[in-house]
């Protein structure tokens, strides 16, 4: 099999000379836009400025990186190569066989760990049955984990083995066993709450580790596209999520992230006041415990080092993360990674996938590059052929907190038990998350659930939110049954949890 680099040196080699003299006595270029994975954005920064690339890097996600390459459903093609922290979809594999990678695509590896203050008594380790004890990297349906991040699911009896898919809902969000699975890990981290989870957002592949490795699909926020980097953009992701906890206010680190007055999606800001609604009553300004990021924070290179940074500026331990390997990587050891399974993240675990969320970061390409632009092409392929050459990118890759791919960065890809050497399973997309609470009618064509029930009612209305039992805390007024909670403390007067 030709290598990616053979691929891409035959689509240029004919007509590179004359593209390179075109471009050196021609005047000068601007640099052109490259979509990408946020996890890589330093190491990517960092090869354009080493190999001299006309490119501006935009850390928009994998997902965006993918459509920029097809150029469909509804995307033009804008690009020959991405920066991706998964492999494409089995649909753009299946399309476009030739564009299946390699080792040489591989970058770094990384790790997707459960990033958490390095405290006194803070979370070694987290159990997260697998589906088969012979596969590391594949978790049974259903653990603690999966259950925090996406529901408990509506069928399922607690205290048996279940093997449905939460799709979410209010109901699976509230459900006594997430709050069960929530105080769980809020004991194991030695505090008495845990306020909230980032993660990044649907266009990030990192996302998709998660959700891929644990076996769910939706996350208890709602859906969480962003707005492709723009300022602001942290406002346009839900805030779904029924366990409530105070807003995090703005400062001089922190870019505003969704607060609302939930059910419904108003947003409002950190020191609100109540909003008397006709339907749920006095509703109080508060963010959801899974929230998710799409923009920097001030100082922080990508949204990846900015969860860090919050998760140490939250000197109490109630502030976590859903990220990469690069959370550990701040300065003075205050951040760690819980170990899953008694298996720690160390390199030899991750280069044999061990470890659960063990995974690799690529630079893909379109062999035919996007034909769009030949200098463009010129550009790109200075890239690629510098980041693809392991020994330019060893050091690189290692400041920015990843993995090199190789012990030897010199050395033949010929050990099987390195998964840089394997090939890639196909990429995941998250599936559209189900519509808001305050949404009562779904569309002709919807295949969603309504929050609900989690059942889709196509040309119909969807049901009412019900009363919930007791047992179920959430921030609904006359959903409550009782006005305390008895899972922790969040000074939230007259808030139900």
């Amino acid at each position: 099999m030709l290598s990616t680099r053979n691929m891409i040196g035959m689509f240029f080699g004919a007509t590179l000379a004359s593209l390179v003299v075109a471009m050196i006595s021609g005047p000068a270029q601007a640099a052109y836009r490259l979509d990408g994975s946020d996890t890589l954005t330093e190491v990517i920064k960092n090869a354009i400025a080493a190999s001299g690339a006309q490119l501006e890097y935009h850390n928009t996600g994998s997902r965006q990186a993918e459509r920029n390459m097809v150029g469909s459903p509804g995307f033009t093609v804008r690009q020959g190569i991405g920066p991706m922290s998964r492999n494409f979809t089995a649909g753009t594999l299946a399309a476009n066989p030739s564009w299946a990678p390699t080792d040489a695509n591989v970058v770094a590896l990384d790790a997707g760990l459960l990033c958490v203050a390095n405290i006194g008594g803070r979370c070694p380790d987290i159990t997260v049955p697998l589906k088969d004890p012979a596969n590391p990297a594949l978790a049974a349906k259903n653990s603690d984990l999966s259950i925090i991040l996406s529901g408990y699911p509506a069928g399922c009896t607690p205290g048996t083995t279940c093997t449905n898919t939460s799709k979410a809902t209010t109901a699976e969000c509230a459900h006594p066993e997430r709050l069960k699975a929530l105080a769980r890990l809020t004991g194991c981290q030695g505090v008495n709450r845990i306020d909230h989870i980032y993660r990044l957002d649907d266009n990030s592949g990192t996302q998709d580790l998660f959700r891929e490795r644990l076996q769910f699909d939706y996350w208890c926020n709602g859906k969480s596209e962003g707005n492709l980097g723009a300022a602001g953009s942290n406002l346009y992701n839900e805030d779904l999520d029924p366990i409530r906890r105070p807003c995090i206010g703005v400062d001089s680190t922190k870019e505003p992230s969704r607060c609302t007055y939930y059910p419904l999606k108003t947003t409002c800001t950190a020191g609100s006041w109540n909003i008397n609604d006709p339907t749920y009553g006095n509703l109080k300004c508060t963010q959801g415990l899974v929230v998710a990021l799409s923009e920097n924070d001030p100082g922080g290179t990508d949204v990846t080092l900015s969860i860090a940074n919050r998760v140490v500026s939250d000197l109490n331990g109630f502030t976590m993360g859903v990220i990469g390997h690069a959370c550990v990587d701040v300065p003075g050891g205050v951040t760690a990674g819980t170990n899953i399974n008694t298996v720690t993240y160390e390199d030899g675990n991750i280069r044999s996938a061990q470890y659960l969320l063990a995974r690799r970061l690529f630079l893909m390409q379109n062999p035919n590059g996007p034909g769009v632009d030949s200098s463009r092409d010129v550009e790109e392929y200075k890239l690629f052929t510098w980041a693809t050459n392991r020994c330019n990118m060893r050091n690189i890759v290692q400041a920015a907190g990843f993995l090199p791919p190789l012990p030897w960065c010199s050395a033949a890809c010929t050990d099987p038990l390195n998964i840089t050497c394997l090939q890639p399973d196909a990429g995941t997309e998250a599936p559209q998350q189900n519509i808001g609470p305050e949404a009562t009618i779904c569309s002709a064509t919807s295949t969603y659930p309504c929050v609900a029930d989690g059942a889709a009612h196509p040309s119909d209305f969807c049901p009412p939110i019900p009363v919930l039992a007791s047992g179920y805390k959430c921030n609904l007024g006359s959903k409550c049954i009782h006005n305390t909670c008895n899972l922790d403390a969040t000074l939230l007067s007259g808030v139900c949890q």
